[in-house]
């Protein structure tokens, strides 16, 4: 997966509308998700490896703008066989990924000031972003609020639906099998 441009759904990148869509602190959600490496021993870090957005519009709930890139983590060895069988997310994937200090503007644009929607986004994705942005010496974006489906969907639904992962939602829901990413 190569970077792909901040652009409004059905808009032609560049134009007025493009930047003005993606500016921070728009009144869309924010629905994102990252992939990271899996630490392999003690004291060692995630690294971000995938990051993915979507904006959309809280009136009429349709999708205005995305965004979506492989992130080069600072040591190709952080990508192991754990996190390749956790999100299929290869080495060579990742090789000729931009940085995260390459990609941090745009990253920053489509989420800071906006409500951030996403699964477990509290416990784990809203950390890395915080992570990753202070590891390149930046302030990190902060939402609006936040919605997060994980505590929604446990409460609603306790053990039920498994063990809350997206996959295990997915069968329950009747949605079929879905792969991790």
């Amino acid at each position: 997966m190569a970077t792909a441009p901040v652009t409004p759904a059905g808009e032609e990148e560049g134009s007025r509308a493009a930047v003005a869509a993606h500016q921070a602190g728009g009144p869309e959600i924010a629905f994102f998700d990252v992939e990271t490496s899996v630490p392999q021993r003690a004291g060692q870090g995630y690294a971000l490896l995938e990051f993915g957005a979507i904006l959309v519009c809280p009136r009429r709930l349709v999708e205005v703008a995305c965004y979506a890139t492989l992130v080069r983590p600072a040591d190709l060895c952080v990508v192991s066989a754990a996190s390749v069988r956790c999100n299929g997310i290869t080495r060579d994937a990742v090789a000729a990924a931009p940085s995260f200090l390459t990609v941090a503007d745009a990253v920053y644009d489509i989420l800071h000031g906006r409500v951030w929607a996403g699964h477990n986004i509290v416990r784990f994705d809203l950390p890395r972003i915080r992570e990753a942005f202070n590891e390149i010496g930046r302030s990190p974006p902060e939402p609006k609020g936040t919605i997060d489906t994980l505590p929604l969907l446990t409460q609603r639904f306790g053990r039920r639906a498994g063990d809350m992962k997206m996959a295990s939602l997915a069968n329950y829901f009747g949605l079929g099998r879905q792969k991790h990413r």
